[in-house]
């Protein structure tokens, strides 16, 4: 029997590859590890009731996964949903009717009809939210920033005036039309801006699309030039988890199971190179 002298350190590359085969790289991972586990059943007897006999059955294997890679299409691999391009655009406002103000709460829908225009003074300032508008008096608005709930003074409003502070720290004005004193007290309605979008805007809807089977494989090459890989055929994830921590970076730890590959008579591989 030889003597073993090749250590593995860390994981340089973990690639997915989907029923379509198109493959998907993250080069972040935290770790990749296989996990192969048998049941025993024991067979005891004499004084000691000491073991007898031992077999084993009901395999079972799975892989762990952590990586702090954030990305729609790892996401929808790992727990399925459909992925929706909302294009790019170099607008900094979104606007759902001509003067970008929508009713969001009441009938009378005398807010979108008191403001008339929402100006960005600088683009530079302006972030992704959205804003709730409340008439608190028939010439008084109030303006909720959703994206961390600030609420900002309320503001006595005039017919026909411009300049009005709907985000004084990014930079977002509105002007009232003649109908700015016949607000309709507790009425909402919502304005939303976005920064410009230069290279990807997407979303990701969990919704009744599972994940599908994946092949896996997990690359090392150390300083000596060898390299260690781990090769799944089969896995089926069962799940992601999003979101973060206070002052951490996003890292999931993730486990599912790998499926027997009938076609290559296993339920992975590793090989070593060099």
């Amino acid at each position: 029997m030889t003597q073993g002298k090749n250590f593995s350190f860390g994981i340089d590359n973990v690639t997915f590859i989907d029923d379509e085969f198109e493959v998907f790289s993250v080069d972040d991972p935290q770790n990749f590890s296989v996990d192969l586990q048998y049941e025993t059943a024991e067979h005891r007897g004499g004084n000691s009731n000491d073991i007898r006999d031992i077999r084993v059955h009901s395999r079972s294997a799975q892989v762990s996964l952590g990586t702090g890679y954030v990305d729609a299409k790892l996401a929808a691999m790992l727990a399925g949903g459909t992925i929706t391009s909302l294009g790019t655009s170099a607008a900094s406002i979104t606007t759902g009717t001509a003067s970008g103000v929508n009713t969001l709460y009441g009938d009378d829908n005398t807010i979108p009809t008191a403001i008339s225009t929402i100006t960005i003074n600088s683009p530079t300032l302006v972030k992704t939210s959205d804003y709730y508008i409340k008439s608190t008096a028939e010439n008084q608005v109030q303006v909720t920033r959703v994206d961390d709930g600030k609420v900002f003074d309320a503001v006595t409003i005039a017919a026909s005036t411009t300049g009005y502070d709907l985000d004084s720290e990014r930079g977002i004005e509105f002007s009232t039309t003649s109908d700015a004193t016949s607000l309709t007290v507790n009425e909402k309605a919502y304005v939303s801006s976005r920064t410009q979008i230069k290279t990807i805007n997407q979303k990701i809807a969990f919704d009744t699309n599972i994940p599908g089977k994946l092949t896996m494989r997990g690359t090392v090459r150390d300083a000596h030039g060898y390299e260690r890989i781990i090769n799944i055929p089969l896995s089926q994830p069962t799940g992601s988890i999003q979101g973060n921590g206070a002052t951490e970076f996003q890292i999931a730890d993730l486990t599912f199971p790998i499926k027997y590959d009938t076609i290559l008579d296993e339920l992975c591989d590793v090989a070593l190179r060099g």
